[in-house]
């Protein structure tokens, strides 16, 4: 058996409502996966996440506000930008307030350091504004005069994660305001609602080609993965690329940790592109990881991990498997689990859609597992 460190399971799925799909059938939440259940691996990668979040998800350290500063400066000079407004938020004076504030009423050091926390540095340009987030991610919002620097967003490709926003606003004789986003060129369609698979895969590949250059991609892999809302309407807030060559574990690996995504508006237009490409610099080691089958044995005896307010409904609603890698900012390890899909049978609704939710058991071997979960009937 490999000398490995035993690895801590995260049960913890967030705060924000349960994990569920909604869909009339469950072959309408296909998505670009490249697993299959019928492989031959025996081992995954599993690596631990550099960064270091709180309860509510907010970096505990991270870049100084001397260094978000900077970034900001940074990248503004790659886009040849002229900064009009530099600061924090909040900002440097609002912090002294805070902090005389708290020790005026006998607040600890501890206590101090999370409230008087500067999160990002903003910076003010003409036609566009620039975010950089505590854990260095970088946000970058444009006017329409300015939307020609998307085809520069290589220039960003160093960092571990950027977005690229297009602040494009319609505003109707009734008052309303709509995000139009960078309109397509005449024949794509994407809309956040009732884009048919192949519209979505048509423009996911012609923003591939036009933004996705410096990615390098030689075998593109697709995710257009969509659900319903509860009045029925298709909906695909966004769609990704991956580079899906090589062997199954990079491309599995390339799936979860390194993609383009392209978020829609209710326009079609394109809303935003985001880079994902996680930091696995700090590998724990190759580990030893169960079948779908030994996995779904432990699901039906609730060695599971869900957000669903319910206990799984029987063997006979499971309706998918697959193995992913869960990176959220409250997993300390990156390492794969096997999520099932199940139909709980007392959420369908009167319109014949059917609620598929997630179940998470862990594909690495118990034996190297500090904890196996077990269902105690509350929210995870």
């Amino acid at each position: 058996m490999p000398d490995l460190p035993k690895l801590p399971v995260n049960t913890e799925l967030g705060s924000f409502g349960f994990e569920g799909y909604l869909a009339y059938d469950i072959s309408e939440l296909r998505n670009g996966n490249p697993w299959t259940e019928n492989n031959d691996l025996a081992v995954m990668p599993v690596f631990a996440n550099p960064h270091e979040y709180d309860g509510a998800g907010a970096p505990v350290s991270g870049l100084s506000p001397e260094e978000l500063l900077a970034e900001a400066e940074k990248t503004a000079d790659l886009f040849g930008l002229e900064i009009t407004s530099l600061y924090t938020e909040p900002t440097m004076e609002e912090i002294e307030r805070i902090i005389q504030k708290m020790e005026a009423a006998g607040a600890s050091e501890e206590e101090i350091r999370q409230n008087a926390n500067i999160y990002r540095a903003t910076a003010e340009c003409n036609g566009a504004k620039i975010r950089v987030e505590k854990d260095g991610s970088i946000d970058l919002s444009l006017d329409q005069e300015m939307a020609h620097l998307a085809e520069e967003i290589g220039k960003l490709s160093v960092y571990e994660s950027f977005r690229v926003s297009f602040d494009f606003r319609y505003k109707t004789t009734d008052g309303a305001i709509y995000f139009a986003g960078l309109p397509l060129p005449d024949g794509y369609r994407f809309t956040y609602a009732n884009t048919s698979y192949e519209q979505a895969l048509e423009a996911t590949q012609y923003l591939l080609a036009e933004y996705g250059g410096f990615m390098g991609i030689k075998t593109p892999g697709y995710d257009l993965a969509a659900d319903y809302t509860f009045s029925g309407d298709l909906n695909r807030i966004y769609t990704s690329a991956f580079e899906n060559a090589g062997s199954l574990t990079d491309r599995i690996l390339n799936y979860n940790f390194r993609r383009l995504y392209f978020s829609a508006t209710d326009l079609g237009g394109l809303g935003s592109i985001m880079y994902y490409n996680a930091d696995l610099s700090q590998k724990i080691g190759d580990y030893p990881v169960i079948t779908a089958e030994e996995a779904r044995k432990l699901l039906l005896e609730k060695h599971y991990i869900t957000s669903v307010p319910e206990e799984l409904p029987g063997e006979e609603y499971i309706a998918r498997v697959e193995l992913i890698y869960r990176t959220g900012r409250l997993d300390t390890v990156f390492m794969p689990y096997y999520r099932f899909l199940v139909e709980m049978p007392s959420m369908e609704m009167e319109n014949g859609l059917k609620t598929f939710g997630a179940f998470y058991v862990p594909a690495v071997r118990s034996e190297y597992l500090e904890n196996l979960p077990v269902w105690d009937g509350r929210f995870n």
